[in-house]
């Protein structure tokens, strides 16, 4: 997720990045939740997949493989 952040900081500021920005700070949001309870194996999963995907797309947008629009 550090990584994801930091190339999202390196972008252009546009829509696009906004809402991925939004959805990377969700995610490190449930991280530190989990400093207070641990999650199952199922959220561990679940935010995986999703941290994933979100570094997918901010490959992609870094690619220009996807407008900032």
């Amino acid at each position: 997720l550090a990584d994801t952040v930091e190339r999202l900081r390196e972008l252009t500021p546009g829509p696009r990045v906004r809402e991925l920005r939004a959805k990377a700070e969700g995610y490190d949001r449930a991280l530190r939740a989990w400093l207070m309870r641990a999650p199952t194996e199922e959220q561990r999963a679940a935010l995986l997949k999703l941290v994933l995907e979100l570094n997918v797309e901010v490959m992609k947008l870094g690619r220009g493989g996807e407008t900032d629009a």
